[in-house]
């Protein structure tokens, strides 16, 4: 995988040099090394994008959407949180990033999103929506994985 890391707090080597492996070591996870050796990721950190957007943390396609490999994930790297917080968000979003490249989840602009062999409306509960309750799921698991082979290895 290829990895690019900017943004705000993107001069802090340590918080950049975490994210780094942790991108590397969940797309290696979630999509095996022939896939993941594919695909292009920008991680954007950004200040306040909480407050300012909603959320923690999103996954965007940048490429082709039909056959997604390049990436963005924007995470809110605002002082207050701290690095577990961070890399659990990141754990998230490379699961929705591997929904895009598996196909498994598509996203379509008439408000209908494809979840697996289900065509679905997107204005669902948040909660209710398969794909997040994936991303749910997995997001401590990988981390927990992580966190073990990093700083304990």
């Amino acid at each position: 995988m290829k990895t690019n890391i900017y943004g705000y707090r993107s001069q802090n080597k340590g918080l950049v040099d975490d994210i780094f492996m942790a991108a590397w070591f969940y797309g290696l996870k979630l999509l095996g090394g022939r896939q993941a050796r594919h695909i292009w990721l920008d991680v954007k950190l950004t200040k306040d994008l909480k407050k300012n957007s909603g959320g923690y943390a999103f996954c965007y396609i940048t490429g082709e959407v039909n056959k997604p490999r390049e990436f963005e994930i924007e995470l809110d790297a605002s002082m207050k949180f701290g690095l577990e917080e961070i890399l659990k968000w990141l754990a998230h979003e490379m699961v929705h990033l591997k929904q895009f490249v598996k196909g498994e989840l598509c996203d379509y602009e008439n408000k209908k999103v494809q979840w697996k062999s289900k065509l679905l409306s997107d204005d669902m509960c948040y909660e209710d929506m398969p794909w997040e309750k994936e991303a749910y799921r997995l997001e401590t698991k990988l981390y927990n994985e992580f966190e073990e082979w990093y700083y304990e290895s």
